[in-house]
């Protein structure tokens, strides 16, 4: 079959669709699942394509520094602009300088400025014109650098020579913690850079800037101290002969998902999984199961893509099919 970067795809094998953003070889492909917010190596032979979407989004840029469109990978308009990060190394996002833009996801002309807070006083970086569909670049900055910001404040008015649909003022303060720069689930692809970027929407109504932070960031964001203090309850830890057996089923995590959504539960199912790998790290010869169901395959991939990528020296395998069906992976710590 043939498939292509930017079809539209759907798994034979699971409940899930998702975008093609690159070619791996001749057999397999990534493809990006926008309800978890990362991508999924695919065999060719489990994809359906159920529409091709094949083409280049073409962008106008408001400084002289270029962007390149990521090809076949769109985002629905949502009328408003985007604070965006585009890291220069993201295998090494904690020594990466980022790229930082004021995106224009409008059919009007934006008027802007920038300013970080550091707490006590505001601090101008840039203004100017920022294009409709356009990137507007505020600077380049190292996590050093904004470490001592505390928020971006972002003004904005829109405007267009001769009759246009009036568009209300922004004047947005967006929360800033460095710490979630360096988190790689938190990247996605976007049509207005190349590589994958940490987006985050500016409020619409500046009457309701206090929302910025809440409702714009997911919780895969939020603060170690944030993730513990969720109603939740402890893992429970059985031992199974030498072998410890963690149920990563969110029922089994959390009293209550309200107000939840499926990438933020996801997130917290695999900050489980990372906890109990670094408190069992040191115990050489410990077997962990982690049991986290069929269901629609993506918490076992990305749990497969985590110790592939950040636990290598671990090794891993499907626990026993007899107990487990297919819905647990055993981990031997080296």
């Amino acid at each position: 079959m043939n498939v292509r970067i930017g079809d539209i795809v759907r798994f034979i094998s699971e409940k899930l669709e998702g975008k093609v953003t690159g070619i791996i070889d001749a057999n397999s492909v990534n493809v990006y699942c926008d309800e978890y917010g990362f991508e999924i190596p695919a065999s060719i032979n489990d994809l359906v394509v159920i529409r091709s979407d094949f083409h280049a989004t073409t962008v106008s840029v408001a400084t002289d520094v270029p962007v390149q469109a990521q090809k076949g990978v769109e985002m629905s308009s949502s009328d408003t602009l985007y604070l965006a990060f585009v890291p220069e190394n993201f295998n090494n996002l904690n020594e990466s300088r980022f790229d930082l833009y004021l995106v224009n996801d409008t059919d009007l002309v934006c008027l802007c400025s920038v300013a970080f807070y550091d707490g006590k006083r505001y601090n101008g970086i840039t203004a100017g014109n920022c294009n409709p569909d356009a990137a507007y670049l505020v600077g380049n900055y190292s996590l050093k650098e904004l470490d001592g910001v505390k928020s971006i404040q972002v003004q904005a008015i829109f405007y267009q020579k001769g009759y246009f649909t009036f568009k209300s003022a922004i004047d947005a303060p967006v929360k800033l913690n460095p710490v979630s720069l360096c988190k790689a689930g938190a990247y996605k692809h976007v049509r207005w850079f190349e590589p994958v970027a940490f987006v985050r929407p500016l409020e619409r109504d500046s009457s309701m800037t206090e929302r910025v932070d809440l409702e714009a960031r997911p919780l895969l964001q939020a603060s170690k101290k944030e993730i513990d203090e969720l109603p939740g309850r402890r893992p429970e830890k059985q031992m199974v002969g030498n072998m410890l057996e963690i149920d990563l089923h969110i029922s089994q995590l959390l009293e209550t998902t309200a107000g939840m959504e499926s990438k933020d539960m996801l997130e917290y199912q695999l900050d489980v999984f990372r906890k109990t790998l670094e408190e069992y790290k040191l115990r050489r010869g410990q077997k962990i199961v982690f049991i986290h169901g069929k269901g629609d395959g993506v918490l076992k991939q990305r749990i497969l893509w985590e110790l592939q990528t950040k636990y290598k020296r671990f090794q891993h395998q499907d626990a026993s099919f007899k107990q487990y069906g297919y819905g647990a992976t055993m981990v031997t710590i080296k």
